[in-house]
């Protein structure tokens, strides 16, 4: 049996230079930060923001250019500063921008997501991916696309038109943005990243990536391995697979069945609350029936919430527990008392700028980073297997859809190989059904240097910095001790999971939060 870590199981490490020696500068910084856009210091406002420009194509340096985003939250201690973390949130079209804000910035209770050691030893620096938040993000359809009624891809007669919105989708990605677009995946985008790095004047980076952001770590890492300093992997991609993004859509199916389970039998153990069953057989038959009410006839003023705008909340939500309890509280309202409001507040689709561009860069960012199954029978074939044991197979063969119709060829994409690497430190969790387990083994095994702190008995996506809801606090000193001292865990071990949230008592579902303002 394998045992959970004690702080006698930990050794000190050298990462690049000794933890005491400040790796903070080697040239004078050519970055001014300013006031950042006002969506983001509304929210945020300790960050500060710059604006840079870069070649479009870095074999053109001298030809077309475009503007990413930078955001940076200053070291809280300059006399204890060592360097610049530089974060991303994956996505793979989360904003970085806003992550160091969201891993920097104290809640009402004064907690931060990064520890406050954390804080004073570096400036959080994040990134926005070009083509994606307010690095010009793209735009591929109009901003009503996601507003209206999906075809519904469970339904045999409904995979034509599936496949053909798919299709369209991805032609009009090509016809509105041209050229561009074949620069939007991660190899430019690790370029971005070090190109910021040069005008910091930092001679090295450490780095903390979560779900797609761990490949782009690992791929910087890569191509640039004697400038990273401290990196942390959490949740992360399988880096060698060739259809990345394929594999991943059809992992997660997979993981998610073990998931899904969990929640159900969640929401049963809390009958007294929910009054949905005591059974995962009977919470599972309430779930059933209004999945099965919602494919039949859609509901909503606009009639534009079905079984994808439904399915597609619920799976969004099964990644991690924060919203757990609103999300059976609106079902129960549904099935028990015929109260629909609750259930549209989460399911029904925002679209907008915001949505529509959060989309395009997503899908073309996988599309472009790597090959895709282009034969139709076969990706059907896939998803019709693992809809035999998945109730949502078929919502996740978007990107798959799209990716098979991409007329933008596809980069070539860095795979890493984990050499000339300093010490790295992995999180995983073993029932994760976003990036699935298997994912984050297959990451360690390309990573030599790299220890796997592994929460043992959770479901959760990500591990490090998580909302007070869900912190593991093991975690959290474990990764405080290696960006603050260099000190690693002596070999992979195990993490007691967190623990669960427990509901309340009460009838009212809980609206969605506002910041669930995108269903991707």
């Amino acid at each position: 049996m394998r045992k959970f870590l004690t702080l006698g199981l930990t050794a000190v490490l050298t990462v690049g230079t000794a933890a005491a020696v400040s790796t903070s500068a080697y040239a004078a910084p050519q970055l001014e930060f300013g006031a950042c856009p006002q969506d983001v210091a509304q929210v945020y406002p300790g960050l500060k923001c710059a604006t840079v420009n870069v070649p479009l194509d870095y074999s053109r340096p001298f030809g077309a250019r475009m503007n990413v985003l930078v955001s940076r939250h200053a070291s809280t201690n300059p006399a204890k500063r060592r360097g610049v973390l530089f974060v991303n949130p994956g996505g793979p079209s989360g904003s970085a921008v806003m992550q160091a804000g969201k891993l920097s910035h104290p809640n009402t209770t004064g907690y931060t997501r990064l520890p406050k050691e954390v804080l004073e030893a570096y400036d959080i620096i994040g990134v926005d991916s070009r083509g994606t938040g307010h690095s010009e993000p793209l735009s591929c359809v109009g901003e009503d696309y996601w507003r209206q009624l999906q075809p519904d891809p469970d339904l045999p007669e409904e995979r034509d038109k599936s496949w053909e919105r798919w299709k369209a989708f991805a032609r009009s990605c090509a016809e509105k943005n041209g050229d561009k677009l074949k620069h939007i995946g991660s190899r430019n985008v690790i370029r971005d990243m070090d190109h910021v790095r040069t005008l910091l004047g930092e001679e090295r980076i450490s780095y903390l990536g979560y779900s797609y952001g761990t490949y782009l770590g690992s791929a910087y890492a890569e191509l640039y391995p004697g400038r990273v300093d401290r990196m942390i992997l959490d949740s992360s991609m399988n880096p060698v697979e060739p259809q990345m993004w394929y594999h991943n859509s059809t992992g997660q199916v997979t993981a998610g069945v073990a998931r899904e389970r969990d929640y159900l039998n969640w929401i049963a153990r809390y009958d007294t609350v929910f009054h949905l069953g005591k059974t995962y057989e009977q919470v599972n038959a309430a779930w059933q029936k209004m999945l099965g009410d919602f494919r039949k006839q859609p509901r909503g003023p606009l009639k534009n919430v079905g079984a994808v705008e439904l399915m597609d909340v619920y799976i969004a939500n099964l990644s991690h527990e924060l919203y757990w309890e609103p999300l059976a509280k609106a079902m129960a309202d549904y099935v028990l008392r015929g109260d629909e409001r609750a259930v549209l507040d989460w399911a029904t689709p925002a679209g907008g700028a915001a949505g529509e561009s959060f989309i395009a860069g997503m899908i073309s960012i996988a599309c472009i980073d790597s090959d895709a199954p282009a034969d139709r029978t076969k990706i059907e074939r896939d998803f019709s297997e693992l809809a035999k044991t998945s109730d949502f197979a078929w919502y996740n063969v978007s990107i798959p859809s799209a990716c098979a119709n991409w007329p933008a060829g596809h980069d070539q994409r860095v795979v890493p190989s984990g050499r000339n690497l300093p010490p790295i430190l992995m999180f995983g969790t073993d029932g994760d059904s976003a990036t699935p387990y298997v994912n984050t083994v297959a990451m360690h095994k390309q990573l030599p240097s790299s220890v796997l702190v592994t929460e043992r008995g959770s479901g959760t996506h990500c591990v490090f910095g998580s909302n007070t809801a869900m912190v593991n606090w093991e975690a959290q000193r474990i990764g405080k001790e290696y960006l603050v001292d260099g000190v690693l865990p002596n070999g992979d071990i195990d993490i007691a999971p967190h623990p669960l949230p427990v509901p309340t008592a009460g009838t009212a579902a809980a609206a969605r939060p506002a910041v669930l303002s995108v269903h991707a």
